[in-house]
């Protein structure tokens, strides 16, 4: 499965001036992929061979399993099943025994959906920094930007090279948006606690009635069921 890099999207997600446009962007792509498992990627033989290896992460799991199309997810599940079961032989000894739970978390823990999710949004990662050097106008959307989340904005700084002959200005205008999103997000925790003061029940909340959800979001993503 191939995805086009749609710089449409991109300017669409950093429009919406919400925190993060990436979690935006990685809750579409996961939806294009978890579309693609549950039909015409079921009967590649490509496809079929990664899943037998791999299966899927319980958040990609419970994302299919709340879709209609549940015989396409028992034929997989089922086309994994030998792989997981293999690894009920018992141990010899304690050694072993550490070894065998450590393919065990291994095994439940790997993920083609999750492999074909990151390998198109490094995609993305690799493309915005190049927006940045060659369209000057999203520079404007960027630097308008309420920050990412932290897994995303690390993913952003390890593709700044992408930006080639701008990455300097690049990696700043990054740092620049991050530190403000984060001092919007201290100022409205600040007003958050300052509230549960009963001497300050009368003082209007604002946007720091998000502080929480706000710190959520920034620190570890938004939240896609």
């Amino acid at each position: 499965m191939n995805y086009h890099i749609d710089t449409g999207l991109i300017y669409e997600k950093f429009l919406e001036n919400a925190c993060c446009p990436l979690c935006a962007i990685k809750s579409i792509v996961e939806e294009q992929v978890i579309h693609e498992f549950l039909n015409d990627a079921v009967m590649e033989d490509n496809t079929h061979i990664e899943v037998v290896k791999k299966g899927f992460c319980a958040h990609h799991f419970d994302m299919m399993f709340n879709r209609p199309n549940k015989l396409s997810l028992a034929i997989q599940a089922r086309s994994n099943l030998p792989t997981v079961e293999s690894l009920l032989a018992p141990a010899k000894n304690k050694g072993g025994a550490k070894k065998l739970a450590d393919k065990i978390d291994g095994a439940i823990n790997e993920c083609i959906v999750c492999d074909y999710v990151e390998k198109s949004m490094v995609k993305y990662y690799k493309t915005i920094a190049q927006m940045f050097l060659y369209e000057k106008e999203f520079y404007k959307y960027l630097i308008k930007c309420k920050g990412f989340c932290m897994e995303h904005y690390a993913q952003l700084l390890r593709y700044s090279g992408y930006a080639s002959i701008g990455t300097k200005d690049y990696l700043k205008t990054l740092s620049d948006t991050q530190k403000r999103a984060f001092s919007l997000l201290d100022n409205n925790l600040e007003t958050f606690c300052r509230k549960h003061d009963y001497r300050n029940a009368n003082m209007p909340l604002g946007s720091a009635e998000n502080a929480l959800p706000d710190t959520r979001d920034i620190f570890y993503g938004k939240k896609n069921d």
